[in-house]
């Protein structure tokens, strides 16, 4: 490593200042000193961290990333700092997370208070996606991404497995309906999660392992939406059991088909960028998840 680490909190100051005099009068420094130190954390990296004149100043897109990892690394450094004099460290600021709707609205949006009270000075930014996100380029801490990862330098820390079952309305059939055949009943199912349509699925049926292909016309990247469009009768839906439960309970849905079982898992895993790096909000709120999911 070519850069000293002690040039960082004058970077962070620039940035956070939102310019060279602001952070000089802040940590009451000259500004040339300031300057000096940017231009020498920039030759040293070799890269071009601010693009500046004599009227503004703006981060590069190396930048911006290199910020990100700043922050964390004083982060870390205060928290080390207040554990070695025996001080007692809150964890404080922002927070940004990635979640999947059906996620974000069934397992987790009833318990962030809970979070919330524990750790008022983390200030949580959830944004919703139905697809896996660029944690680096679009600044996320962490995220929850269902399905098998691709391999990545993401770690990822699983919260839970669950199984896929068929469902139906109890008004278009009774609970426990079987199905002559495995093409009777992919037939049946007219709305899909696109991760499972038209996609083959493993599967066991009568004691040998199958291949199925569901063709529905409708798809979504939306699991509840697949499960309210089931309840409202529209035929046979493939769904987490997790999403399932509840509706079960109620008696909206049916579980059919029980004899036909998927030979696959729906799973979900919270991801972040380098365990090295883990900033200590991020490990509470992985801590919080992992709690929340250990009896899904």
């Amino acid at each position: 490593m070519k850069w000293n680490i002690s040039d960082l909190p004058v970077f962070v100051a620039v940035v956070e200042k939102e310019g060279i005099s602001a952070a000089a009068r802040s940590l009451r420094m000259p500004k040339s000193s300031v300057s000096r130190f940017v231009q020498r954390l920039e030759d040293d990296l070799q890269v071009r961290l601010l693009e500046r004149n004599s009227r503004q100043m703006r981060m590069t897109s190396e930048g911006e990333v290199f910020f990100k990892h700043c922050q964390l690394i004083m982060e870390q450094v205060e928290a080390a700092d207040a554990h070695m004099n025996g001080l007692s460290h809150t964890p404080s600021g922002e927070l940004t997370i990635s979640l999947p709707m059906a996620f974000s609205r069934d397992v987790l949006a009833g318990h962030l208070h809970r979070f919330n009270k524990q750790y008022p000075e983390i200030q949580l930014n959830i944004q919703v996606t139905p697809t896996a996100v660029d944690l680096i380029g679009e600044h996320i801490d962490l995220a929850v991404q269902v399905g098998d990862l691709p391999d990545s330098e993401l770690i990822a820390v699983p919260l839970f497995e669950t199984p896929l079952i068929w469902v139906a309305s109890p008004s278009t059939y009774a609970a426990g309906h079987t199905f002559p055949g495995l093409d009777a009943l992919v037939e049946q199912v007219h709305v899909c999660e696109r991760r499972y349509n038209k996609t083959a699925l493993p599967m066991r049926y009568q004691g040998d392992k199958h291949k199925v292909e569901i063709q529905a016309s409708i798809e979504t990247t939306d699991p509840i939406m697949v499960r309210d469009t089931v309840i409202a009768g529209s035929g046979v839906g493939l769904l987490p059991s997790l999403y399932c439960r509840s509706a079960i309970e109620r008696g909206e849905l049916v579980q059919v088909a029980q004899n036909m079982e998927l030979d696959l898992m729906a799973k979900a895993s919270a991801v972040y960028t380098s365990r090295r790096m883990l900033s200590a909000k991020t490990r509470l709120f992985i801590e919080f998840l992992k709690d929340l999911t250990s009896d899904m």
